[in-house]
């Protein structure tokens, strides 16, 4: 178990330095591409697709993180009112539903992503199955950090988890 943490704590922080690398890649193509189109009236094409695709990027392996550190989007309210018994079982019940999706996801992304390797994007000039491909590394990153969550606050029954995921 110490070792699934400690390669998902690896991975977490790559994933941040990536998010952090696009973002600021981002913030630089589309305030040039501002400049270019309001100051010389031009404009490239490349600029705005860039700033899309790593967008979709940025929020995919986000996405990850948030769910490695509970943040992801949740309706508790109904949770709030169960008896704990009858709350550890909804959660584990949702997280292998979430894990089921993921693979799903995982699964048909790259499925698209070997569908789409000959199309090339019309600004980068790039195949789009790089693009694509956003879809199952980020949903494979998804599954590996909620099989970890599931192993820590369920099997192994680590408190702490539980507490962080409460919000305590």
């Amino acid at each position: 178990m110490r070792a699934l943490i400690r390669v998902c704590d690896l991975i977490e922080k790559l994933l941040n330095a990536i998010i952090i690398v696009l973002l600021m890649a981002m913030t630089v193509v589309i305030f040039y591409q501002v400049v270019l189109r309001y100051g010389f009236q031009s404009s490239n094409i490349w600029a705005e697709e860039f700033a899309r695709y790593a967008f979709i990027w940025v929020v995919l392996l986000g996405s990850a993180c948030a769910i490695r550190r509970y943040q992801h989007i949740r309706i508790d309210f109904a949770l709030a009112a169960m008896p704990p018994s009858m709350r550890k079982f909804v959660d584990l019940f949702n997280y292998i539903a979430i894990a089921v999706f993921l693979a799903v996801l995982a699964w048909y992304g790259v499925a698209i992503s070997m569908r789409t390797g000959n199309q090339m994007s019309a600004g980068l000039h790039i195949p789009m199955s790089f693009m694509y491909l956003s879809i199952p590394i980020s949903a494979a990153i998804m599954l590996l950090f909620t099989v970890q969550i599931v192993l820590r606050d369920f099997v192994f029954g680590d408190a702490r988890g539980r507490a962080e995921r409460a919000g305590e």
